[in-house]
């Protein structure tokens, strides 16, 4: 028995000592394909591809699918070598977790993930995925967006049924008089980390100062704390009491908007308007686009690239994640570019012009802007939030 015990003492010894070994060679392969060229990295994959890999690659948006795709017609050798498997946001993280390393087969390379917070604490902390980000972006890119590298923005917007006309909502505030109980259709927080952060976003005192200014223009006197710690608290507290949570999805909510109740209104990410009948989307307004709302019209969240440190195809993923960050790669045809909703963080791609939308530098100020640092700090009072926000949606 003796024996046995330490036979397997060593055997898991060796296992994990292979794995470090095997996350010290990702990384060396990964920052040495940062000073590569596109070209350099091409030879690199294909040699990858011919030892036997394949990447494999989880996504939260479904737009990475043809990002694929795309990829290997501008890279014809790696053709039916990358493989997309879209992933649901509330199983991201403990998917990634139990099979990175885990040695079964077809697990995942690299993956698209948003709610930097979770990124950061569940995978990068722990040396379980790795950032890449290429030095030749460094100057276009904003540096707070290269670690973790962002490979696009999203953004979720207020849009309602105008069949009536106007709903008339200037600030940020008329959301929670009692008008608008039950007609206001949000997904669950609770479920989805995104909405969960951009309320959380609400506590920071940026956006407590913007809630205190935007609650004195409406009411017409300045916000006094009493059962609520600050002006955003009571905000979140009346919004969530009028939430209607019927629709379980952004897809579901847009749809049920555009043939819905006149007046109703959804905050859902604005691509979603595609998944909209044709008849129904004339039925549609996005609030920002018709008034200047006072103090936010939605919120902007990221959706990070992260390398999995038991890759056998490092330099492949880096292709990859130049790709996704180029003009080519974001802009092409029947791109994530193509549609409402998604920004590079490469300042020099543009939208297209024609498209329902702005520039990302147009939200700046206007949405709630997802901020890792700021969530991640919070520490234990993270828990304070999260458990007032909770309380809120379970009533």
């Amino acid at each position: 028995m003796k024996r046995l015990l330490s036979l397997m003492l060593v055997l898991c010894m060796t296992m994990g000592l292979a794995a470090m070994a095997s996350a010290d060679g990702v990384a060396d392969a990964l920052a040495a394909a940062a000073a590569m060229s596109n070209e350099e990295l091409y030879e690199k994959a294909k040699e990858e591809m011919a030892a036997g890999a394949k990447l494999n690659f989880y996504s939260t948006t479904s737009f990475a699918e043809k990002a694929a795709s795309n990829f290997m017609a501008a890279y014809p050798e790696l053709a039916d070598k990358v493989v997309y498997a879209e992933i649901d946001d509330g199983e991201t993280y403990s998917k990634l977790t139990n099979q990175i390393g885990s040695g079964v087969k077809d697990s995942p390379d690299m993956a698209l993930v948003q709610n930097g917070p979770d990124l950061k604490v569940n995978l990068l902390d722990d040396g379980l995925s790795l950032n890449y980000f290429p030095d030749a972006l460094k100057d276009v890119v904003p540096e707070k967006y290269q670690d973790p590298t962002v490979a696009t923005f999203i953004n979720s917007l207020m849009i309602y049924n105008n069949k009536e006309g106007s709903v008339g909502v200037k600030n940020v505030w008329q959301l929670v008089e009692p008008e608008w109980a039950g007609k206001v259709f949000f997904k669950d927080p609770t479920n989805e980390t995104v909405n969960l952060n951009f309320l959380i976003m609400l506590t920071s005192p940026e956006w407590t100062e913007k809630m205190a200014a935007a609650y004195e223009a409406y009411y017409g006197k300045a916000w006094e704390s009493g059962e609520f710690a600050s002006a955003s608290y009571e905000w979140i507290d009346g919004f969530l009491k009028n939430v209607n949570y019927t629709f379980t999805s952004a897809s579901k909510i847009a749809t049920g908007i555009a043939s819905g109740a006149a007046g109703n209104m959804g905050i859902f990410v604005f691509s979603k308007l595609r998944k909209v009948d044709e008849n129904d989307r004339p039925n549609l307004t996005v609030l920002q686009f018709e008034n200047d709302v006072d103090c936010f019209s939605g919120f902007m969240y990221n959706v990070y690239a992260t390398v999995c440190n038991d890759t056998d195809c490092p330099y492949t993923c880096a292709l990859f994640i130049n790709y996704l960050l180029s003009e080519e790669g974001f802009a092409g045809e029947k791109s994530w570019n193509s549609s409402q909703g998604y920004y590079s963080p490469n300042t020099t791609i543009a939208k297209p012009e024609g498209l329902e939308d702005q520039a990302y530098v147009y939200w700046d100020g206007k949405l709630v802007f997802e901020d890792l640092d700021y969530i991640d700090g919070l520490g234990a009072d993270y828990n304070e939030v999260y458990r007032f926000i909770n309380v809120r949606v379970s009533k």
